[in-house]
């Protein structure tokens, strides 16, 4: 960590004067979080993990954040330290939703729908994002740090350049997309549902951003035709087979950061394993009887 807690507190204006207190938030496995208790107002603090620089831009991330939460999506940004990289956010009442949180009820995910939808809609951000070319440049990472691949990485990663060669036919216009949903960061206080946590915010492909809500939580195809049909009104079989592809590609892309992780992260995480568990679901979606349609479809 290269700044404490304590150390942030002291160069808030006005916080180091305050009877305050702090505790951890949990959630996260690339930074740490605090609640921090003024006695008035409650903020979240978070500070940039060990080795995270090399995959966040953490101006991007500052960018993405303040543009999310002027349109009342995230929690604004309250405060920002440099170098450090450091924000203090507002803190959100309500609950922190979890994976089966989500998968087990269908209005759940038709409000957290709503929620990408209106980040779609409504934000822009100053960057871009191409789950292609992050995979691309990941892959130089790999050889600086020694990270391990599967022995069928190869044949992944060439089934990856299929996807993104039929991607570029009828492609959508680029949006706002978060690209990182997993199921923690998403906060329900019972009216809406807010999106936090934006290291990899960016202009893309609104149907990665939600192939990403897919891959992450263990819906049925049922509740993944609910997606679609929330989203465009109707379960529309070219952005669906987007869709599903695109859990391909978000799982190549968290496999391979994963296992870069692996050998630079200072959490107590097993990032091996997690990204073990990634390339195998991977490889189960590249098996599905309908593969070949998908790719023919987009």
């Amino acid at each position: 960590m290269t700044i404490s807690i304590e150390e942030v507190i002291e160069r808030i204006p006005g916080w180091k004067e305050k009877e305050l207190w702090y505790e951890p938030l949990g959630g996260g496995i690339t930074n740490h979080n605090y609640t921090v208790h003024t006695g008035e107002e409650e903020y979240v603090v978070r500070i940039p993990g060990a080795g995270t620089e090399i995959f966040i831009s953490r101006e991007n991330e500052l960018d993405c954040s303040i543009q999310a939460g002027n349109a009342g999506i995230a929690p604004k940004v309250i405060h920002h330290l440099k170098p450090e990289n450091v924000s203090i956010v507002q803190f959100i009442h309500g609950t922190t939703l979890t994976t089966s949180l989500i998968a087990d009820d269908d209005n759940l995910i038709k409000r957290i729908v709503h929620s990408i939808h209106e980040l779609h809609e409504k934000v822009v951000f100053r960057s871009t994002f191409d789950p292609f070319a992050t995979v691309r440049n990941y892959l130089h990472y790999v050889k600086q740090f020694g990270a391990t691949l599967p022995d069928d990485f190869e044949w992944m990663f060439g089934i990856a350049e299929r996807i993104e060669r039929a991607m570029r036919r009828d492609g959508p216009v680029a949006v706002a997309c978060h690209n990182d949903y997993l199921s923690e960061n998403f906060l329900d206080d019972g009216k809406k549902i807010w999106i936090i946590d934006w290291e990899y915010g960016g202009m893309g492909d609104p149907y990665f951003d939600l192939g990403d809500f897919a891959v992450e939580h263990p819906f049925t195809r049922d509740q993944e035709e609910l997606i679609i049909e929330e989203y465009c009104g109707k379960v529309d079989k070219r952005r669906l087979y987007r869709m599903l592809l695109y859990k391909i590609i978000s799982d190549i892309w968290w496999g391979v950061w994963a296992m870069i992780q692996s050998k630079i992260s200072k959490i107590d995480f097993d990032f091996h394993v997690y990204g073990s568990a990634r390339f195998e679901r991977l490889r189960k979606n590249i098996n599905d009887k309908d593969f070949e349609t998908w790719i023919e479809t987009v």
